[in-house]
């Protein structure tokens, strides 16, 4: 028998057809499946639409399920998904439920005017969107162009899916470039391209370019220092910047050239220090520790932090 899992559907009834608009399945954590839910109910009410869950052994079992149940409702013999379908999310017959969630949440930390900000992504379900929200309004749409463009010309998978980015602020509404690093490495965990617990501790700076590589920013120097002294063990910064940034005391500096590059570094967790138990026991990415500031891993299972 075929493992089933709950999947989230989002479309229109037609009257006599359905609409599908997408079909994905839902957290498998109660809190996180609530939260998407009401997301993806808000943007569907918006459009007009509509969101049902179906328990099934792959997407297109799911609407199936949906549709023949809006068939008997309507009494319509020939009810069916309409031609405006997405057939894609549709899925081809016989597609197993995947394992893995493919929408999810992510944090990520960055500094724009001197002061450390944190970023939360997330990617649901929905109608295929990239908002980005806490930043000033003439940076938004640029960061946002910049952010999707460097990020396909990295050859990266752009998800169909609601992806949102939201700047949480501690005073005005950042602006400038500096944040762009943070806000494609917030898209891509939250879209699980990337683990997100790769990102807890780690401030990210740097302008993305349209073809993907890094530019370099201004004062670097002041911005690192507010990292190192909100406590950040690791910054990662454009390579252009790393002599700059490297003369500031009591954090650790790390360049790359790329998105690219930067994925790399952190999927290979070169962001924490090189006797790292955690990372030599081959556990998964997680926040990297100091003897400043102990990993959530040391905590657990009561070892001494280790130091670069």
């Amino acid at each position: 028998m075929s493992e089933t899992r709950e999947y989230i559907i989002v479309g229109q009834d037609q009257g006599s057809s359905y609409t599908l608009w997408d079909v994905a399945p839902a957290p498998t954590d109660a809190t996180k499946c609530a939260i998407a839910l009401e997301e993806i109910g808000v943007e569907a009410m918006d459009a007009f639409g509509e969101v049902t869950t179906m328990w099934a052994a792959s997407a297109r079992a799911a609407v199936d399920q949906h549709v023949a149940h809006l068939r008997e409702r309507s009494g319509v013999d020939n009810y069916g998904l309409s031609p405006d379908s997405n057939m894609e999310a549709y899925g081809p017959l016989g597609d197993a439920a995947p394992a893995i969630e493919p929408y999810g949440s992510a944090e990520a930390l960055a500094v724009a005017g001197a002061t450390v900000y944190r970023l939360e992504g997330t990617s649901t379900p929905g109608v295929p969107n990239f908002n980005v929200f806490g930043v000033r309004e003439r940076n938004r749409i640029e960061t946002r162009d910049r952010v999707r463009a460097g990020m396909v010309n990295s050859g990266l998978t752009w998800n169909q899916s609601n992806v949102t980015v939201g700047v949480v602020a501690l005073g005005d509404e950042p602006g400038g470039s500096s944040l762009d690093l943070a806000f494609a490495c917030a898209v891509l965990a939250a879209t699980g391209q990337l683990a997100a617990s790769a990102l807890a501790g780690l401030v990210l700076i740097g302008e993305l370019g349209l073809d993907g590589k890094l530019r370099s920013v201004r004062d670097i120097r002041d911005l690192v220092r507010a990292a190192a002294d909100a406590g950040a063990p690791v910054v990662l910064v454009p390579d252009a910047n790393v002599p700059e940034a490297r003369e500031v005391d009591g954090i650790r500096v790390l360049g790359a050239s790329t998105l690219s590059e930067a994925l790399n570094l952190l999927a290979g967790h070169a962001h924490h220090p090189g006797n790292c138990v955690h990372c030599n026991g081959r556990r998964g990415a997680h926040r990297p520790c100091t003897y400043r500031q102990q990993c959530p891993d040391c905590a657990a299972d009561a070892i001494e932090p280790v130091g670069a």
